[in-house]
Order: C-alpha cells, then sequence, then structure tokens
C-alpha cells in the first residue's frame, strides 16, 4: 500500500508540473501585480561571456527596469527575469532550457546564441512555448517551427545593405576576404557574405578563427595575399592588417568605443561599421538608455546590451497588443500581424516570402563611418521595409 501511495505520488507531481508548464501565465500575484517568467539563457562566463553574455544580461536587466509595472488585458504585469549561463554551446543550451520549463515553470524562453538555441528547439516546440533565439538567420525558421522566433538582429538582414551600399558608394571593390569566429556566428554572416558576393559579382575569400583567438598575423598574412579591396571582421585583425600596409576598406560588424584604446585614430578613420549599434546619435531613446546603462554598470553600452534591451521592449508590446499574456495562438497571432514600439523604432516579424513562415524581426539597417576619436557619421540607413526587401532580392536563390 505504501508503495503504492509513493508511486501515486509521483505521478500527481509530474502531472502538476505538465500542466504548469503548459499553462504558464505567469507566477502568483503579489499586491495585484502578476510576474511573467522569462527564462534567459546566455553565455555569462569565458571570453564570450564577458565580451556579450554579460553586456546583455545588464540590457535585460536595465529595460527590466526602466519598464516596470505593464498592464495586459486590463490586469498589472511585471518580468520575473531568470538566467542561465548556456555556455555557448548545445550541451548547455539544453540544459538551462529543461531547467527553465520543468524547474521554474518559464512563461517565455530567450537562448543566445544559435547552437543552445537550436539545440532547444524541440523541447520548446513539444510544450507549445515560444522560444526567441539570438544569431540564426531567415533560413533556420520555417513552417515545421511555429513558436519560435529571432526578435534580435540577422546577420542576413545587416549584411544586405552593405554591400548594396557598396555597389554604388564604392564600386572599386571587386575582392573580399571575411574573418570569422568558428561556430554558428562566423557561419550566419559567411553565409550572408557569400550570398551577397555572387549577387553583387564580387569574389570573396575567407577565414576562420577560434572565439578566443588572440595571434592574429598569420590570418593576416593570408588576407594580405588575397589583395582584397574590402576586408569584413574585427579590429584585432585590421590593426595587424594596417601594420602590415593594408589601406583598403575595412567593415567592422561589432564595435566599441573601448578599443579606441588600442586602435590608432588616424588607421581607424574611415573605417565602416554596419549592424545596429548605439553610436551615431541615430536613435534619441537610446541615447538615454545608453547613459542610465553607464550610470548603473560604470561601463560602455554596447550592441548586445542595445539588442537585449529592445527584445524585452518588444516582447512587452507584443503582449499588450494581444491582450493577454497565456493564450499562445493569440501572442503569435499578434507578432506574425502586429508592429511593436521600441527603442529603435517600430518593429516587426517578416521574411515570410524566405522561410514560409516570418517569425524574424526586422531592424533598420544603418552603415556608419567612423570620422574621428569617438566620432561616427551615419552614412546610410536602411529603413526596416529597406531591409527586407532587399534581403528577400539578394537571398532568393537559397529557398
Amino acid at each position: 500500500m505504501k508503495k503504492w501511495l509513493s508511486l501515486a505520488a509521483i505521478v500527481v507531481l509530474c502531472l502538476a508540473l505538465v500542466m504548469g508548464v503548459a499553462c504558464g501565465g505567469g507566477g502568483e500575484k503579489e499586491e495585484g501585480v502578476t510576474e511573467i517568467k522569462f527564462g534567459i539563457g546566455l553565455p555569462l562566463t569565458g571570453i564570450y561571456g564577458a565580451f556579450a553574455g554579460i553586456p546583455a544580461k545588464r540590457g535585460f536587466e536595465l529595460a527590466n527596469d526602466m519598464i516596470g509595472e505593464f498592464t495586459v488585458g486590463g490586469e498589472s504585469y511585471e518580468w520575473e527575469l531568470i538566467f542561465e549561463d548556456n555556455g555557448f554551446t548545445s550541451a548547455g543550451g539544453l540544459a538551462s532550457t529543461n531547467k527553465f520549463v520543468y524547474n521554474d515553470n518559464v512563461d517565455f524562453v530567450f537562448q543566445s546564441t544559435a547552437d543552445p538555441g537550436f539545440a532547444s528547439i524541440p523541447i520548446t516546440e513539444e510544450l507549445g512555448m515560444i522560444l526567441d533565439i539570438a544569431a540564426g538567420g531567415p533560413f533556420d525558421y520555417g513552417p515545421d517551427t511555429p513558436h519560435t522566433f529571432q526578435t534580435l538582429n540577422s546577420w542576413h538582414l545587416g549584411i544586405a545593405p552593405l554591400f548594396d551600399w557598396l555597389t554604388e558608394e564604392h564600386p572599386e571593390v571587386k575582392h573580399v576576404a571575411a574573418s570569422l569566429v568558428e561556430g554558428q556566428i562566423g557561419a550566419a554572416i559567411l553565409d550572408a557574405a557569400e550570398s551577397c558576393c555572387d549577387y553583387y559579382g564580387l569574389d570573396l575569400e575567407s577565414e576562420t578563427h577560434p572565439m578566443a583567438s588572440v595571434e592574429y598575423y598569420p590570418i593576416a598574412t593570408r588576407i594580405m595575399s588575397y589583395h582584397p579591396d574590402l576586408v569584413i571582421g574585427i579590429t584585432p585583425l585590421f590593426e595587424v592588417l594596417w601594420e602590415m600596409g593594408y589601406e583598403g576598406l575595412c567593415a567592422c560588424y561589432h564595435w566599441t568605443e573601448s578599443t579606441w584604446g588600442t586602435v590608432d585614430t588616424d588607421d581607424a578613420t574611415g573605417m565602416l561599421i554596419f549592424m545596429p549599434h548605439p553610436i551615431g546619435d541615430m536613435w534619441p531613446e537610446v541615447a538615454l538608455l545608453a547613459a542610465e546603462y553607464e550610470e548603473a554598470y560604470g561601463e560602455e553600452f554596447t550592441s548586445a546590451s542595445l539588442q537585449t534591451i529592445t527584445l524585452l521592449y518588444a516582447y512587452t508590446d507584443i503582449l499588450r497588443q494581444a491582450g493577454t499574456v497565456d493564450d499562445i495562438d493569440k501572442i503569435i497571432e499578434t507578432m506574425e500581424t502586429g508592429t511593436f514600439d521600441t527603442p529603435i523604432g517600430p518593429m516587426y516579424y517578416g521574411c515570410e516570402a524566405l522561410n514560409g513562415i516570418g517569425h524574424v524581426a526586422i531592424w533598420p539597417a544603418p552603415i556608419y563611418e567612423i570620422v574621428g576619436e569617438g566620432e561616427y557619421q551615419v552614412v546610410e540607413i536602411y529603413s526596416p521595409e529597406e531591409a527586407e526587401a532587399l534581403a528577400e532580392e539578394v537571398y532568393a536563390e537559397m529557398k
């Protein structure tokens, strides 16, 4: 009899857990405010944690402080952010997502980057739970993943405008070299660059390096042998190239002002920066958030922080417009059809022409040029609509 009761207790507990995961809808009310649990997987240790994960975490935290209580369907809510270190790996993504859904009973899951995110899809799709992934591309989503989205900016939607602008402003660019980090992030950037070079009739050579690479001379030597007109990479590589006498264009996809401490101003002047960055006085609301961030944390406000702040603001407005926090079908319908207020302006989900479902947030696509120390000129900005239309044109052959 005692044995049967023990088994029955286990079954009841399991059923309660599954029902809690499936129903979602926030935590217990305190003083009339319901908490909505957001499970957030980030690389919080190692070089990628320092480089992106910690600034991303602080971006989430600042956004949550700024948003505070908000109203959905006449009820008051606030976000409860639950962070886990996903280790920048598939195994870490699986472990953290399992904890989020089975231990923490979260309502939504975010995983950065692609490896942890893609590993989490079977779990969240089986449960009918919304999963948001960073660092994928439009072709990573489709009708077979109806609960999966990407709100952070896509490399494909930032790189196509860069090449479109280059063909008009720098027709001398015929040979392109790219140096990319190993793994899904580098693969996504390379995938986009290869398609753009094919579309615009340019030659491309590429090199890869580990995330923790500190030795760029061998890579720079190989790149110099390609005689490129444009190099896509990061500033430690550019420093070596400039030392070797390289005089062509450089385009950086992740820039921080702190690199001015190591990059010579004369060399860096004229360097291009693409993808959305909190520089160049483009978004007044972002400038205010940057000041709040730097005062709160005593460090530079970077693109990683900008991305996660934008995501939490977007989800807040999604729920407001949906009028519900637990009707997943209604929330998804709202995401697929609506336009949402964020610090960088109105945002919507698109790319349905490429993947059959959309579910990829469409950001504006700015291109900056460094004109002096701490001084940036916005040389072009593609609206979200322009960026999406261009992506659909350039990547049509990849479908």
